[in-house]
């Protein structure tokens, strides 16, 4: 577990995947859990190394980031954006408003044996009481519906999962490409933002971490747009993936010997399926 600021720390996960945690006085808010469960648990237990007291409540960037039996093992309630639940039946009662100040007002859903809180723009939560600190949640919606950022106020730090990644391609196979690339933007222009922890890679500068993502996903967009337009074929636009994989996934990380090589396969999956979709999203277009 690494620190960034203070009582702010993230941790790259086996999946290369990032997550973070802000510890107060009386509690801890993780960002992101690792998907695997047994993961979880050894995660729970470096927190535990920095803080006796409770996690309090886990933050999710966006709903795919959300493993139930993951969550289980925290044992903590889940803050996602509401578009989370879209299809699920009329949320339970209105969440107090003693640890949320939202403007969007949190709603407390009853999902099997762990609660979650949804939100509609905003949320925050408030950890400790002689030394407070807050942590807003808010919506974005550009790599996927719910997509969020998670920015422990007063630190210039933003957790922007899944929006930025650092190393290897974004996934693109579920994101809303104009308004991402305005989140991308506005992140690139905000002065307060000092540090972007991305949903893959390394932390870093705001404007250099969203611009290596802005870059692919125009890349792979004029890419994809010139096989549309020479009727190729959509196999051909996932074929791209190890071309593009190649450009932004530093070679040492492609090695034999690299930490990340057992996920290589899935960067390579993760590349096509992203391909996949601009092609139909493209060809949709120019059929129409």
């Amino acid at each position: 577990m690494k620190k960034l600021h203070k009582n702010i720390f993230w941790q790259a996960a086996s999946d290369n995947t990032n997550l973070g945690c802000v510890i107060g006085e009386d509690g801890v808010v993780c960002i992101d859990l690792p998907q695997d469960p047994d993961e979880a648990r050894r995660w729970r237990t470096q927190i535990a190394e920095f803080s006796d007291k409770p996690i309090r409540s886990v933050m999710f960037t966006s709903s795919d980031r959300l493993n139930s039996e993951a969550l289980a093992v925290i044992g903590a309630p889940a803050i996602v954006h509401d578009s989370a639940f879209a299809q699920m039946p009329m949320p339970a009662e209105p969440m107090t408003m003693q640890v949320f100040e939202p403007s969007g007002m949190p709603l407390l859903r009853d999902v099997g044996a762990t609660p979650h809180v949804t939100f509609s723009r905003t949320a925050t939560f408030v950890l400790g009481v002689k030394q407070t600190m807050y942590i807003d949640i808010v919506h974005q919606g550009g790599y996927s519906t719910d997509a969020s950022f998670v920015i422990p106020r007063g630190s210039g730090i933003v957790f922007s999962g899944d929006h930025v990644a650092v190393g290897q391609p974004p996934l693109l196979a579920q994101g809303h490409f104009e308004q991402w690339q305005a989140v991308l933007a506005a992140l690139k222009k905000n002065k307060a933002v000092t540090a972007v922890v991305p949903g893959r890679g390394a932390p870093g500068k705001p404007a250099a971490a969203a611009d290596e993502t802005l870059d692919y996903i125009k890349t792979a967009t004029t890419r994809v747009k010139a096989l549309v337009r020479a009727n190729r074929s959509r196999s051909d636009a996932a074929a791209l993936a190890s071309e593009l994989v190649a450009i932004y996934m530093p070679k040492a990380s492609r090695g034999a010997n690299a930490k990340t090589a057992t996920n290589l396969d899935a960067v390579y999956r993760q590349a096509r399926a992203g391909l996949e979709r601009i092609y139909d999203d493209l060809k949709a277009v120019a059929v129409n």
